[in-house]
């Protein structure tokens, strides 16, 4: 069983694949596998060779090249070709079963076949813009990044499930383990 969670940013995936984890589901987070990558000097070479002025000493400024490329479709779909192939490989690597991915951008890289389920976490965009702006974010930024991501809406559409993240924390946790448990058949005490 393999288990995507979407959502646009600020939805609460992160805390959801907790959730699973806590349940003994192996996760993965495609922005962890980025994370990693960028530690990695073959993919910064590529990084640098499109995105020069985000490579300094051998490093990527992340705050630079996302600041590049939320304000630049082009620049998005530049980055995206590098990163997205090799997040892609890292994902189909693994054999875990079950296995629950927080993949943000599942419908823009046409990554949906790879999964038996597809879990939104929807949030609505004002408690996201907030959440956002908790984590240091303006509203500017927060914004262009809302919008260089698919709408809530369109994702309701697609996804077997979906987790509403407009209550708390441990709201979104309890409901979370509920779903995970439930696609994956655990027989877990959840009270």
């Amino acid at each position: 069983m393999r288990i995507a969670v979407i959502g646009g940013i600020g939805s609460g995936k992160s805390e959801a694949i907790k959730a699973a984890a806590e349940l003994g589901i192996h996760t993965l987070s495609a922005d962890e596998i980025n994370s990693k990558l960028l530690c990695d000097a073959d993919y910064i070479r590529e990084i640098a060779a499109g995105f020069p002025q985000a490579v300094k000493d051998g490093a990527v400024d992340r705050r630079l090249l996302a600041d590049i490329v939320f304000s630049d479709s082009a620049a998005l779909k530049k980055l995206n070709s590098i990163a997205h192939p090799k997040i892609l490989k890292r994902i189909t690597d693994d054999i875990s079963d079950p296995l629950a991915v927080e993949m943000p951008l599942l419908y823009e890289i046409g990554a949906q076949n790879l999964f038996d389920e597809i879990v939104l976490i929807y949030t609505p965009i004002g408690l996201r813009l907030e959440r956002l702006k908790q984590r240091g974010m303006d509203t500017a930024q927060a914004e262009r990044r809302i919008k260089a991501q698919a709408d809530g809406e369109s994702l309701k559409a697609a996804a077997t499930r979906i987790i509403d993240n407009s209550g708390s924390l441990s709201e979104l946790r309890d409901n979370a383990r509920v779903v995970f448990s439930e696609l994956t058949k655990n027989n877990i005490d959840l009270e």
